[in-house]
């Protein structure tokens, strides 16, 4: 269980042994430790010191988080190491390499293959126009190219390929892909019928568009990407691995949790796949979204964020094939980030 502080006042403290919140009104509730496996925390709220002991004691990650974007921004930990020193050592190096690389190829490969898993399972939907099976067919056979010569990248990584090439070349081959499947989403959404979100004003999906959003379908991606973004940095604390040492993304976001900008790629699908569940079966209103201050943008209000917010927990829980068998999704993260801090582990120049 996450708990999740983001009502203005509302307070963590212990007692009896147990976490305990109150929020503003004066109600108290109050978990046991055990049932805890994440704290974050926003704007407005607040945590005792003996709260933020008692997570370090068992190993719970406290995260601040932006209310609007459910992005973590910063975290509370024990500065104790969460990895043997082979994988904190080797880090650096692995996310320099040519294997670092390889692994950036994988990832990105594995994001397309997802992409066009969800366009099919679209183009199954009797609904759609006529014309929409045959597009994504034409799609499809565009980015499984893409597909391929990223998993041929990965396998043929020569020592004379420098990583600014590299990157430039990944980086262009996941645009081209991404491109050919998000115009196949906006077909998709341009014929959900009446009830749906995208009849309000002004609602019209054109393609990905990231913060500020101007249209409830990319402020439904921006949150839910959040939410993700979330639960691959717990997924990186958890494996010991340094969120902030990435790859790919390293040498244009810095000063963010790079490693988690890369290690997300694979499950924007994910997000995507709830984000079409709720635009098609959720009645949203103007209630649901807010402008931003300078009434530009378009944000989740929180009554949007807690229809959101559950619907992608509840993904998280479900399951789908993984390796041969039928894992969780939010465990499949989990093992992926054990799978790379191995992998890192055992890396030698």
């Amino acid at each position: 269980m996450q708990l999740y502080l983001d009502s203005f006042a509302a307070f963590l403290s212990v007692k009896n042994g147990q976490f305990r919140i109150r929020l503003k009104s004066g109600e108290t509730h109050l978990f046991a430790v055990r049932t805890v496996n994440a704290i974050l925390l926003t704007k407005g709220t607040g945590l005792s010191t003996d709260a933020a002991l008692l997570a370090i004691e068992h190993d719970i990650p406290v995260l601040l988080m932006d209310a609007q974007t459910h992005f973590p921004l910063g975290q509370i930990s024990s500065g104790r190491p969460g990895n043997i020193a082979t994988v904190r050592k080797n880090q650096p190096d692995f996310c320099r390499s040519g294997e670092g690389m390889r692994w950036v190829a994988e990832t990105l490969a594995k994001k397309v293959e997802n992409q066009r898993a969800l366009l099919r399972r679209l183009a199954e939907n009797p609904n759609v126009p006529p014309d929409f099976p045959g597009d994504v067919r034409f799609a499809d056979k565009v980015m499984l190219s893409l597909e391929k010569r990223l998993r041929e990248a990965s396998e043929g990584l020569t020592s004379s390929q420098t990583l600014t090439t590299l990157a430039e070349t990944f980086r262009g081959q996941e645009g081209s892909a991404s491109r050919a499947y998000f115009q196949q989403l906006v077909k998709y959404l341009a014929h959900l019928p009446p009830e749906s979100l995208f009849r309000l004003p002004d609602a019209t999906f054109e393609g990905r568009q990231k913060r500020p959003a101007y249209d409830p379908f990319n402020a439904l991606l921006n949150y839910l990407y959040g939410m993700l973004y979330t639960s691959c940095h717990l997924a990186l604390l958890k494996s010991g691995l340094d969120p902030y040492l990435g790859i790919l993304h390293a040498d244009r976001h810095g000063d963010y949790p790079t490693l988690v900008f890369d290690f997300i790629e694979p499950y924007r699908p994910w997000a995507d796949r709830v984000a079409l569940q709720l635009a098609e079966g959720v009645a949203f209103d103007e209630e649901s979204f807010e402008p931003d201050a300078d009434e530009r943008g378009l944000w989740l209000s929180r009554t949007g964020k807690n229809a959101v917010i559950e619907a992608m927990l509840e993904f998280l829980e479900t399951s789908s094939e993984y390796r041969g068998r039928q894992v969780k999704h939010r465990v499949q993260m989990d093992l992926d980030a054990q799978q790379l801090a191995l992998r890192m582990k055992g890396f030698s120049e």
